[in-house]
């Protein structure tokens, strides 16, 4: 689902005023459920996506 230019300034502003990998995580996670709406395929490439994007700035 795109993002409207509204949407895209809040989403902007909430990653831009995260000081954390952790914040920026629990954003990224959060943009990406309004991404993929109800759309379960899509929401499964996003988890999968952040899930190595967590793993690899956690270290694991």
């Amino acid at each position: 689902m795109p993002l409207t230019p509204g949407q895209a300034a809040h989403w902007n502003r909430r990653i831009a005023a995260t000081a954390t990998n952790s914040d920026r995580a629990q954003a990224l996670w959060d943009l990406a459920r309004t991404m993929a709406g109800r759309d379960e395929a899509a929401w499964a490439d996003l988890v999968r996506m952040l899930t190595a994007w967590t793993q690899a700035r956690a270290g694991s």
